[in-house]
């Protein structure tokens, strides 16, 4: 366990560019003292490290909880999309059983925590799909789910709002039948109604399920995207998640948008001149100009310049709680480590390996707090690894396992996700 430091010191480490984890002690000299009703409502609890961040807005203080598990219920799908993982690999297609699902459960802290039915396969093929749903629901997990649709009919959508699920995310990766069939290999009019029904479904139940669009965008389909963002005003939804791909073939390679983006992503945001700060317009015929030229001035979008953009050398997973669950009940600390694969970066293949550390047959929690875990996600925190983004790639990066500031594996210098390029679903 990390030793315990006060937190003046916290504060001067982080001053000095490293993000320091603590374990609470309550009475220790110099020490942070919270009342403990204050530490149960903001969840932080005495055996987690605590993360003392000073940042322009101040001070944050934050426990290294365990939030959220990513749970890939089957590596099996109903499709074959061209911009998915499973096109580069050659893993059999297998669901993960019943049994290691409630040994996942019984390893679970005491307080609530989500689990997102997801993963690299179809979570709605898994034959006992509902059932995992109502176990994790009567466990007090919050459920959220990502589908491609195909099997998302009226009946399903009702059973999912009944059992209480949280979420549901689903794949539309066009705007439109020609964009989406070049992406999906299928006509769209299923993933649409399967979107309608879950709306119509959560109006009846009158139950609080957030639902909303996944969009990974690629020079195919990209053109597309003012359609999707017009259904789903047109039906409320409450979010749209636009992503880019990872190229996890030369094809895929081919319809990256990302490749400038990955460059200005590697300098920090306030060093772009001129910063642009907006207040808010009326969009009509006499601003629509002038924000278009805003759209001209910078190489990306969101504008370097400009606040509200994705975080740089920021791992959700490390930062927020989340690790990812294998079907097979192998342990990752995210989804992108949970499978050996592909992808092009940098202008160069490199082999993404996974990164084990552990299996749902012991307590996920004990996991967790394991001492050696608990010290890859501070190194994360910290991100002290090679600007490559900015460098270019190099035999280094060949694979995750070292760079050239000989980081241990998974060295993530150039983890798409941790500079804003892939969203986490």
């Amino acid at each position: 366990m990390p030793s315990t430091v006060g937190l003046g010191q916290a504060v001067r480490e982080r001053e000095t560019g490293q993000l320091l984890s603590a374990s609470l002690a309550p009475g220790a000299a110099g020490e942070l003292v919270l009342p403990a009703d204050l530490l149960a409502q903001a969840g932080l609890d005495l055996a987690d490290d605590v993360v003392c961040e000073v940042g322009p807005a101040g001070l944050r203080l934050a426990s290294d909880t365990l939030r959220k598990v990513y749970v890939e219920i089957t590596t099996a799908c109903n499709l074959s999309c061209a911009t998915c993982i499973r096109q580069a690999w050659d893993e059999p297609p297998d669901h993960m059983p019943l049994a290691r699902f409630r040994r996942l459960l019984d390893g679970l802290p005491q307080h609530p925590v989500t689990l997102s039915l997801s993963g690299f396969g179809e979570p709605l093929v898994h034959p006992d799909i509902l059932t995992l749903v109502w176990l994790a629901r009567e466990q007090g997990a919050r459920v959220e789910i990502i589908t491609n649709g195909m099997l998302l009919d009226a009946a399903l959508a009702r059973e999912l709002v009944a059992a209480g699920v949280g979420q549901v995310t689903v794949s539309l990766d066009g705007g439109d039948e020609v964009a989406y069939a070049a992406v999906r290999g299928h006509a769209r009019a299923p993933a649409v109604a399967a979107v309608m029904a879950l709306v119509e479904a959560r109006r009846r139940a009158r139950r609080p399920v957030d639902i909303g669009l996944a969009f990974v965008a690629t020079r195919r389909n990209i053109g597309s995207l003012p359609g999707l963002l017009s259904l789903a005003h047109e039906l409320a939804l409450d979010f749209v998640s636009v992503s880019n791909v990872v190229p996890h073939t030369p094809e895929m390679a081919a319809e990256m948008l990302w490749g400038g983006a990955a460059w200005t992503a590697s300098f920090p945001d306030a060093s772009w001149r001129p910063r642009v700060e907006m207040a808010r317009l009326t969009l009509d015929e006499q601003s629509r100009p002038a924000l278009a030229a805003l759209l001209d001035h910078g190489p990306t979008w969101p504008h370097p310049g400009a606040a509200g953009g994705p975080q740089r050398n920021y791992c959700r997973f490390a930062h927020e709680g989340m690790l990812a669950v294998a079907r097979d009940g192998r342990v990752a600390p995210c989804l992108s480590l949970l499978h050996t694969h592909p992808e092009q970066v940098n202008g160069h293949w490199k082999t993404v390996r996974s990164h084990v550390v552990g299996n749902v047959d012991d307590r996920l929690l004990d996991i967790w707090r394991d001492s050696t875990y608990r010290e890859f996600r501070r190194r994360v925190r910290d991100f002290d690894f090679p600007a490559c983004f900015a460098c270019g790639g190099c035999p280094d990066t060949d694979t995750n396992t070292t760079d050239c500031y000989l980081n241990p594996a998974p060295a993530c210098g150039e983890c798409l996700w941790a500079q804003g390029i892939v969203l986490c679903p």
